[in-house]
C-alpha cells in the first residue's frame, strides 16, 4: 500500500486538442513517482454520454475529486474554466495542490 494520497488530475480539456495525451503523461509521471490511487477525468469523462454539458461533466468531476487528498495541475491549467473550478474547490477543501513540472504544493 502506498503512503501517497489519492490525486486527481486536473487540466484543461475544451481547450486542448491534445488534452488526452496530456492527461496520460500527467498519470504516468505520477505513477512514476509512486502513486497508485489516480483520477483521471480524462480517461473516465470518455466513457460519459457525449451530449452532457460541460456543467454535467464538471458534476461528475468535483464528485470524483471529493474522494480524493490532493490534486495535481497539469501545465496550462489556468485557461481552463474548469480547472480553476477545480483549483478552487481545492483549496477551499485543504487538498494538497501539486504543479506539473513544478516542486511547489500549495
Amino acid at each position: 500500500m502506498s503512503n501517497k494520497p489519492r490525486i486527481y488530475i486536473s487540466g484543461a480539456i475544451t481547450s486542448d486538442p491534445d488534452y488526452k495525451a496530456h492527461f496520460f503523461r500527467g498519470n504516468n509521471d505520477l505513477l512514476s513517482d509512486g502513486y497508485q490511487s489516480i483520477i483521471n477525468p480524462a480517461l473516465v469523462n470518455s466513457m460519459l454520454p457525449k451530449d452532457f454539458t460541460h456543467e454535467e461533466y464538471m458534476k461528475v468531476c468535483i464528485a470524483m475529486l471529493e474522494c480524493c487528498d490532493a490534486i495535481y495541475m497539469l501545465d496550462g491549467w489556468e485557461n481552463s474554466k474548469g480547472a480553476n473550478i477545480e483549483y478552487q474547490y481545492a483549496k477551499d477543501n485543504g487538498l494538497d495542490i501539486y504543479y506539473e513540472n513544478e516542486e511547489r504544493i500549495d
